[in-house]
This record gives C-alpha cells, sequence and structure tokens, in this order.
C-alpha cells in the first residue's frame, strides 16, 4: 500500500476487483461454456489470466493503482471462468465417489499454491530489492498454466477424434442452463448459498489481511508476518483429501460444516482479542477453511437434479464472491477508523476483529439452520452416508425431481408461488450493492 500511495479502504477495492467480476461470471462462463466446450473456454480463461498477471507486474513500474485495478479485473474474468471450466472437466471425466475425490484434490492443489504464494513473496521480493518482483514471479507461474492449458487442449483434440459424435453431444448438453429451474430450487439450497456468501465472504477476506494484521497485532517484520499467515493454508493441504474420502464413507456433512462456522469464529476471537500466538488461530482458520467448501460443494450435488447442477454451483459462486466484494471493502473502511498511531498499532484491528467475529456468529446459526432443516426435511441426506444415502433418497426423490418437471411444463409460472422469487431478488439486490460499493470506493 505504501508503494501505491493507497488507503485501506483502496486497498479493500483492489481486493475486491477480482471478486466484484465473480459476481456473475460463473454463471455467464457456465453459458459460454456450453455453448463453446471447454477448450474454448480454459483457452480464454487462462489467457485472460495471464494478460490481468502482466498488466499488474507493469503497474508496479508505473506505481500506478488504475492500471493494477485493472489488471485486477481482466485476473478476476478469467480466474471466474477457470473454475467453471475446471469443475465441468472433472464432471465429464469422473462419476460418483471418485468426483469428491477429484474435487479434494483440486482444491488441496489450490491452496498448496496459495501457501508457497504466500510464503514466498516477501522473500523473492527482498531478493531482487524490489516488491514488483513477486508479482513478475506470478506472471511467470500463469504463462506456465496457460502452456500446459495447450497441452491439454492438444489431447483432448485426439481424444474427439477417437470418441463417438453421440457421446460428444451429451458431453456438451449435460450441464445445460435452464433459467426456470433457478426459481424452483428448494430453500436449503438457498441456505446453503447464504453460508456461501457469510462464510465464504469471511473466508476470502480475511485471507487478504492476515499477513498485515499479525505484522501489526502482533509486532513481527514482514517476512516473518507472510509465513505466518501462509500457515492459514496448510490444513486444507492434509484435511481435504482425506475429507473427500470421509464424505463418501461417513457422510456427516452438515456436521463438518457446522464445524467449520464455529472456528472461523473462534479463530477470529483468538487472533483478535487474546495474546495467544497468532499461529494457533490461524491453524484453527486453516481447519475452518479445510472443512467448509468440500462440505458445501458436495451438499449442492446432493439436493440439485444433475442437469441443473452447473447453475446451482455457478450461484454458489457467484455468492460466495459477491460475500468476498462487500465483506472486502467493509473490512478497508472498518481499518481507516482503526487506531492511526503507530504506537498503538496492535489494537488497529479491533473494529474488524470484532465484524468478523460477529460474521462468524452469524454464519453459525445458519450451518445450524441447515443442519435442523437437512434433519427434519430431507431425511438427513446430507449427513448419510454412501450406503444410507439409497434409502434418504427413496424419500425424497420425488422432491428432487420436482424442479425439472416444473421447469419443463409449459404452465411452469402455475407452479411458482411468490416465495420462489425472493431468494433471486436479495441476490440481486446484493449483486446490485456490491458493485456500487466497489465503484464507490474504487473512485
Amino acid at each position: 500500500m505504501d508503494e501505491l500511495d493507497i488507503t485501506n479502504t483502496q486497498y479493500g477495492a483492489l481486493q475486491s476487483s477480482v471478486s466484484a467480476v465473480n459476481t456473475v461470471l460463473p454463471i455467464l462462463g457456465g453459458l459460454f461454456i456450453d455453448y463453446f466446450g471447454t477448450n474454448s473456454g480454459s483457452l480464454i480463461a487462462t489467457s485472460l489470466i495471464m494478460l490481468g498477471n502482466l498488466i499488474i507486474s507493469l503497474s508496479t513500474h508505473t506505481q500506478s493503482f488504475s492500471t493494477m485495478v485493472a489488471g485486477r479485473i481482466l485476473y478476476g474474468l478469467g480466474s471466474g471462468t477457470i473454475t467453471v471450466v475446471q469443475e465441468t472437466i472433472l464432471g465429464s471425466w469422473f462419476k460418483g465417489k471418485g468426483l469428491a475425490i477429484t474435487i479434494a484434490i483440486q482444491i488441496t492443489t489450490s491452496r498448496i499454491a496459495s501457501f508457497l504464494s504466500m510464503g514466498t513473496a516477501i522473500p523473492i521480493a527482498n531478493r531482487f530489492g524490489f516488491y514488483g518482483a513477486a508479482f513478475w514471479a506470478n506472471f511467470v507461474v500463469c504463462a506456465l498454466s496457460f502452456g500446459i492449458n495447450l497441452v491439454y487442449i492438444g489431447a483432448m483434440r485426439r481424444i474427439r477424434r477417437n470418441t463417438s459424435q453421440n457421446v460428444l453431444d451429451r458431453l456438451r448438453t449435460k450441464h445445460k442452463f435452464n433459467p426456470r429451474l433457478v426459481v424452483f430450487f428448494f430453500g436449503i439450497y438457498w441456505m446453503i448459498i447464504v453460508e456461501s456468501f457469510t462464510l465464504g465472504g469471511g473466508w476470502n477476506s480475511f485471507l487478504h489481511i492476515n499477513s498485515e494484521l499479525v505484522k501489526l497485532r502482533f509486532g513481527v517484520n514482514d517476512a516473518i508476518a507472510a509465513w505466518s499467515a501462509s500457515v492459514s493454508q496448510i490444513m486444507p493441504i492434509f484435511l481435504v483429501p482425506f475429507l473427500g474420502w470421509f464424505f463418501d464413507l461417513y457422510g456427516k456433512r452438515t456436521d463438518m460444516l457446522v464445524l467449520s462456522t464455529s472456528t472461523f469464529t473462534i479463530s477470529m476471537l483468538l487472533l483478535g482479542f487474546t495474546k495467544a500466538n497468532p499461529l494457533i488461530g490461524l491453524v484453527v482458520f486453516s481447519i475452518s477453511l479445510a472443512l467448509g467448501p468440500l462440505a458445501e460443494i458436495t451438499a449442492i450435488s446432493l439436493i440439485l437434479p444433475s442437469n441443473s447442477l452447473g447453475t446451482g454451483l455457478g450461484i454458489y459462486k457467484s455468492a460466495m464472491n459477491t460475500g468476498s466484494t462487500i465483506v472486502d471493502i467493509v473490512v478497508g473502511v472498518l481499518q481507516d477508523r482503526g487506531s492511526r498511531v503507530l504506537e498503538d498499532s496492535e489494537n488497529s484491528y479491533d473494529y474488524v476483529m470484532a465484524f468478523f467475529t460477529a460474521w462468524g456468529a452469524v454464519s453459525t446459526l445458519v450451518a445450524g439452520t441447515i443442519f435442523l432443516v437437512d434433519r427434519f426435511k430431507w431425511s438427513s441426506l446430507l449427513r448419510s452416508n454412501a450406503s444410507d444415502r439409497k434409502e434418504a433418497y427413496h424419500v425424497v426423490k420425488a422432491k428432487i425431481n420436482r424442479p425439472m418437471l416444473y421447469a419443463a411444463a409449459t404452465n411452469w409460472r402455475d407452479y411458482a408461488a411468490l416465495w420462489n422469487y425472493i431468494p433471486l431478488i436479495i441476490l440481486g439486490c446484493l449483486l446490485v450493492v456490491s458493485w456500487v460499493l466497489f465503484a464507490v470506493k474504487l473512485a
């Protein structure tokens, strides 16, 4: 922030530039992939990511805040689409239990990359005597990713030449977007979306400020703060692959979701209001980060019909990015209102941590509601293991298939009650709020 001469509020807007463009992009990206396929989608996404990081790297030489924001937006356009591409590819190549494991591996790989990037950014900058060196290192990694994607596209073209047209047509239409289905999504699904908005927004926003929090509140230098903050990415690396197996064998998704929200809240209390070693709070936070995403994603896959799963996951990611955009900016405002006295720097995050603690409490309340609704309205479908799910599915099968039947009917409006539209209206309002806040704080 010192090199660009910007405030905490502007820094929050800079961080939210990625999540802002991804408030709607996952759904639009799914539409694009349905029309043009994963090859075109992945090529455009990796190109945008590489170009965005190139512009960000160049902005470190000009010290231009607006240029860096432009690069972040381009990067956000690519990163939002590439996630949809990855899940579409995994959904096409893996079935049943294998999908949970592959998603777990995907999340783990992402956390390893985040852990290494957070831990090496300061050493790279110190090694070259220029903070922009870390951004250039990131650009090199993105360029390598673009090259690997070209190899993947070449391999897919060879496979297509040996695949029947019927199979190819099935893969193209598997995740076809049907707007009517959204109207008939279940109440428990929208509760998971609320959880994504609150807990997901809290995760992402905290990851943006945890290094500076450790530095100011616990009085350590930049290098130690960076490595300490990277601890928040450790537990997902080890836990998520195990959880992919655990969910298939034992279920307990709603239990893990409640535990995820609880550990998030506890970690905020430890880091914000105690003098305990920050590594303790960061490890507790990382447990939350490990438990939550896989529980939410696999829960959605169980309650939505397969032909609406792409749409459901797109809304899930949009809600998470909407929450991240709003929370990033709120946190930036609270930081600027905190203590500015150097000697009192350890208290500069008091408002921020109080907000995160309250935010976590709300998430815990939502998770508890999901737990109860699943138990009493969905025959514990989300808590069931692989064998017990058959019985639970038999009980709720008609309910799961109902949205498809309603959406396909010519008189589908007759089946839609007023409450079916309320979640969509609220989500639309939150999207508008996130973009208005982003535009105001960016100005």
